[in-house]
């Protein structure tokens, strides 16, 4: 095991070195200069891989040609093979059988989406605000009345409601969408935005994320008729420049599927005047051309769509990967992190104690990363282990880490006054935490679909929060006590 480990067994065998040297006052290596390296290697890396390289905020939008699509496709059948092995491999028969019933649905769901490629109806996505004009647009769409709008074969509409958004500087909640109906907004081929006039930010949110998502999205100026001629085309322009930065093109129209009825005025020869309101036709003219594209653009809308919704099902297989992989992940935390123990129990240096604490999370790395299918090289992990060391001191995690298990070993009188039972105990918890830290990025990056050379170190936030969720009583009190029954031996 350890033969297969070079990294742990080199830094372990440097610190044993070191520490021989440094009982004959020969050190030359102290911790502050460790710290140094540790933070100068960070640096490279953090160089190598960031600078000169613009972050880009947005991802790219994916071109859904008929070869990425069936690439797409099989990517599910290859991954989904990956968590029938890893399920095989890992857990015992009687949590074996119940991944099958998920095992079948995934594949099922893959051969639904290969056969989708071949449907001939289009979903189309009306959505808006309250009064809007959704409903309205939606009867004489679903009526397909040749007198309102050239009927359009093959077009199935859903209406979606959103949530009403304050005005500006007002309070009141944000335009948004339950993740149900954010789920149902995605299996759409194209989305009909209705806005009764000016758009609002969190609408234009909205429209970047369908369109990042690789919609079509027609933006629909739904109540012109409350407005007089030369204010309705001055809207218009304003929404083409608006939507002029967004990142695919958006074609705005400007409709009235219900407009206010108009008042008739009569004047009689007795001098009498007579006034009623008469029902206006609706304008649904300058939606027909569109209709009419998007009907024509079946195939790519098809195949958009196919593609989005692979990789929704991909996250979700990979999501189940996750978990089966994290039952083959944890023990290895838990076999390092009281490998990391004994190393600061028998170590008095604790410059030497960071060193092997740098060669124990390299491991990790290396271990972890190979479990979760990103095969790193020996200077990644070390330069990942460093970043990790050097956010742990950042973070002054070594100093709370004492004092919590301090507060944890007052209960153990006999065995609080052992010299290195606190150094030991902080390392695992130390290491532990590192340990969970990196089980939850890889779980990330691959759910997320990066690759090796797209990994990144922000490790600050996650260690923060999992040493918070970890200092609870319970989970630091099971700690101690497999601490004192592994280390009681070198204690006694």
């Amino acid at each position: 095991m350890l033969a297969k480990r070079p990294i742990l067994v080199g830094g372990l065998g440097l610190s044993a070195t070191l520490w021989l040297l440094d009982t004959v006052h020969f050190s030359f290596f102290d911790s502050s200069t460790l710290l140094s390296a540790i933070a100068l290697g960070s640096g490279i890396w953090l160089w190598r891989h960031r600078g000169g390289k613009p972050q880009s905020v947005e991802a790219p939008i994916k071109q859904a040609d008929r070869p990425a699509v069936e690439r797409a496709l099989a990517a599910l059948g290859t991954l989904t093979q990956m968590l029938e092995d890893a399920i095989a491999t890992t857990l015992n028969p009687t949590a074996q059988s119940a991944w099958q019933s998920s095992l079948a649905a995934f594949r099922q769901q893959a051969e639904t989406l290969k056969l989708s490629l071949e449907r001939q109806q289009l979903q189309v996505g009306v959505l808006g605000e309250p009064r809007s004009g959704k409903s309205a647009l939606l009867t004489q769409l679903q009526a397909e009345s040749e007198a309102v709008v050239p009927a359009v074969p093959r077009l199935h509409f859903q209406e979606f409601f959103l949530p009403a958004t304050p005005t500006s500087g007002g309070s009141g909640p944000a335009l948004s969408t339950t993740d149900n109906a954010s789920a149902a907004l995605d299996q759409q081929d194209a989305v009909f935005f209705l806005t009764p006039g000016d758009l609002t930010d969190s609408a234009y949110c909205l429209l970047q994320q369908r369109l990042q998502a690789g919609q079509r999205v027609v933006l629909v100026f739904s109540k012109q008729d409350q407005y007089l001629p030369a204010d309705r085309e001055t809207i218009v322009q304003q929404l083409r420049q608006r939507v002029a930065g967004l990142p695919a093109a958006v074609s705005v129209v400007a409709i009235a599927a219900d407009p206010r009825p108009i008042k008739v005025r009569r004047h009689h020869e007795d001098g009498r005047v007579e006034e009623w309101l008469e029902p206006a036709a609706p304008d649904l003219a300058a939606l027909a051309p569109v209709l009419q594209q998007v009907a024509a653009d079946r195939v790519d809308l098809v195949l958009a769509t196919t593609l989005r919704q692979s990789e929704v099902l991909r996250r979700e297989i990979q999501g189940a990967l996750n978990q089966v992989r994290r039952e083959q992940a944890l023990p290895l935390v838990e076999q390092l992190q009281w490998v990391a123990a004994a190393t600061a129990f028998a170590s008095p240096v604790p410059s030497l104690d960071l060193l092997a604490a740098v060669a124990i999370n390299a491991q990790l790395v290396m271990d972890l990363g190979r479990v979760y299918g990103f095969n790193l090289s020996l200077e990644e992990a070390k330069v990942a282990a460093g970043t990790l060391a050097g956010l742990t001191v950042k973070l002054g995690l070594v100093e709370l880490s004492s004092q919590v298990l301090t507060v944890a070993l007052k209960s153990h009188a006999a065995t609080y006054v052992a010299g290195g039972l606190l150094q030991g105990l902080s390392a695992a918890y130390l290491t532990r935490t590192a340990g969970l830290s990196l089980i939850e990025h890889f779980e990330a990056a691959a759910l997320a679909g990066q690759s090796a050379g797209a990994l990144s170190w922000d490790l600050g936030q996650r260690l923060q929060g999992l040493f918070q969720q970890n200092s609870q009583a319970a989970l630091l009190g099971r700690l101690v006590q497999q601490g004192l029954e592994r280390l009681r031996p070198a204690v006694v």
